[in-house]
């Protein structure tokens, strides 16, 4: 079965035709996938219940003077009255802005930036977060995303990693159905989704949770600032039926059963009609385009909606969006600590069987690295929608290390062995702010430093987590860093392990480090600078013509959930870092990686 396109192409010739309809209101505009000629543009129209013809203009003036280029589609009902529509015909490196009309109502306007067409030095500047609950509307921490206060403005792109609603219940606003992997409540589940992804954008009356048209409107306004690239994760999914595609369909939910560790069975989650309904309502919300991967002699990934992109960004940076849901096998339960403090083993995590991304994208993910390197680009930005990391001894069954270990060494090796220097690793769903090095084992019993390699966490926009610390003075939180009894993220565990701590001390190039309260933080930084677990926010990331990297975090102070806060104040910068690159020779080490020096 493959995905069908829900674009219409018109010639940039046509004209608006007149309409009727005058009560539409439009629930934000979007824009994604950008390349260097084109880019997906993506509304809701809402119209009491009828489709409507919509005109998307689109000008580098925000007036839209002149003959701006037009494309035109109709809203649809099966898709809960979204639209997208693949702008064509656009040039390079250029600031776009857009709109969508029916002749009398007009959306708001929306502005997207397309990549540079070939190689040169341009400077970079996108941002990136994910994981939007509702019991976190209106998600404050983007309030004014696109002033300058907010230190977001001029964005190129922005990643929205994953978690782009919830399935789960908050005031005012009902949990999903249990979708079925049989599909036997597809129709409920596909209306409980689109309902779910509509609330994370619209606004929410304060103590009751009803969802309204006036004040704050959820996440709008900042998808409306910058182009998106997005990414699927684990509660688009119902967090639990489905998170694994990669899974047999008749397997538990959390892998109990050993045999189904590795999925011989034929089927898998993602071929299955409850699976493919949640991915259409997530498709159906965001700008992202369709096509499907042709695989025929690997039946886990035929057939199957291709989310794993990668997209050029000067000579200095390629994005590379990864998609580890759609091919994952099953999620293992959690490694845990024993009553005596040891770890309880979990081998079943180092079975070379095993696979996050499934045969056909790892050999993907491995060319275009490779093509990356010898291309000279400088920064390989991997997104990926869970932790490379190691976080001591408690790891989650569904991170890299704690559920998928023996592709994640392999994937570690081959950065490694193919000397390919600063890739950096990007995700959320910790719902926390920390940077860290990344360690891989060369050979059985050895752990190694990945050379030039580092992960960054953000988020989450609005999420649980953050909000169960109150205390937010610089004390507590190095109290929390530094506590041996905090099962994860803290530095002795880590340490035991013989795992780096949290951030980036001795990484080559490391300057200008800041953090909030840490007035020693440029001239001898710790692991402190580079950890934030209390903050709902996002990071922004600068990578300039001479490729050094500037890495900063804004947040906000977290608070309990379904309290609908309407704070005016933006985010404010939390941590920074500076990565700048030697003026002669390289920074990468011989195959082999460096020995871990806590």
């Amino acid at each position: 079965m493959s995905f069908p396109w829900r674009f219409v192409l018109l010639a940039a010739s046509l004209m608006a035709a007149p309409s009727a309809f005058a009560a539409i209101v439009f629930d934000g505009v979007a824009a994604g996938d950008a390349t260097d000629h084109d880019a997906i543009l993506w509304t809701r129209a809402d119209n009491g219940g009828s489709v409507t013809p919509l005109t998307a203009e689109v000008s580098t003036d925000p007036a839209f003077p002149g003959q701006p280029k037009i494309y035109r589609g109709v809203t649809d009902q099966a898709a809960d009255f979204t639209l997208k529509v693949d702008a064509i015909g656009l040039s390079p490196n250029t600031v776009y802005y857009y709109r969508f009309s029916n002749g009398s109502a007009v959306s708001p306007v929306g502005r997207f930036t397309t990549p540079p067409s070939d190689h040169r030095a341009v400077p970079v500047r996108f941002g990136f977060s994910g994981d939007v609950d509702a019991k976190f509307r209106p998600f404050p921490s983007v309030d004014g995303f696109g002033t300058t206060a907010g230190g977001t403005q001029g964005l190129n792109y922005f990643i929205f990693l994953g978690d782009t609603m919830y399935e789960t219940a908050a005031t005012g606003s009902p949990a999903t159905v249990a979708t079925a992997t049989d599909g036997s409540n597809a129709d409920q589940a596909l209306i409980d989704y689109h309902r779910k992804y509509r609330e994370v954008l619209k606004g929410v009356a304060a103590g009751t949770g009803e969802v309204v048209d006036q004040g704050q409107q959820g996440i709008q306004s900042m998808l409306a600032t910058t182009g998106l690239y997005t990414l699927l994760d684990n509660h688009e999914l119902g967090n639990k039926q489905l998170q694994s595609g990669g899974a047999p369909q008749v397997a538990e939910i959390e892998g109990n059963q050993a045999g189904f560790d590795v999925n011989t069975t034929g089927t898998f989650n993602n071929k299955s009609p409850g699976f493919r309904t949640l991915v259409r309502a997530y498709l159906d919300y965001h700008p992202i385009r369709e096509a499907t991967v042709s695989a025929p002699k690997n039946p886990r990934s035929d057939d199957t909606i291709r989310q794993y992109f990668a997209q050029q960004w000067g000579r200095n940076s390629v994005l590379i969006r990864i998609d580890d849901r759609s091919y994952r096998d099953i999620r293992l339960p959690d490694s845990g600590i024993a009553p005596d403090g040891s770890l309880l083993p979990h081998a079943r995590a180092d079975n070379p069987r095993r696979t996050m991304l499934g045969k056909t994208q790892l050999a993907w993910l491995k060319q275009e690295l490779l093509k990356a390197n010898a291309n000279g680009t400088v920064w390989k930005i991997l997104v990926i929608s869970s932790p490379i990391d190691t976080v001591g001894g408690h790891q989650d069954g569904k991170s890299w290390y704690g559920g998928y270990r023996a592709e994640r060494n392999e994937l570690l090796k081959f950065i490694a062995d193919n000397k390919i220097g600063h890739v950096l690793f990007l995700t959320t769903d910790d719902h926390e702010m920390r940077t860290t090095k990344l360690v891989y084992a060369p050979s059985p019993g050895r752990k190694a430093l990945v050379p030039g390699a580092l992960q960054v966490v953000t988020g989450p926009i609005g999420g649980a987590g953050p909000d169960a610390i109150t205390d937010h003075s610089f004390a507590h939180i190095v109290a929390v860093l530094n506590n041996p009894s905090t099962a994860v993220d803290n530095n002795p565990d880590l340490i035991a392990h013989r795992d780096p701590p949290i951030g980036l001390m001795g990484f080559p190039g490391l300057r200008d480090v800041f953090r909030e309260g840490d007035p020693n933080a440029a001239a001898h930084p710790t692991s402190i600078d580079f950890f934030a677990p209390d903050r709902n926010g996002y990071t922004i990331l600068d990578i300039a013509a001479d490729a050094t990297l500037t890495v900063e975090s804004y947040g906000i102070p977290s608070f309990p959930a379904d309290t609908f806060p309407q704070p005016t104040a933006p985010a404010k910068l939390i941590m920074r870092f500076r990565i700048a690159l030697p003026h002669t020779g390289s920074e990468t080490k011989p195959a082999g990686g460096h020995p871990v020096t806590p």
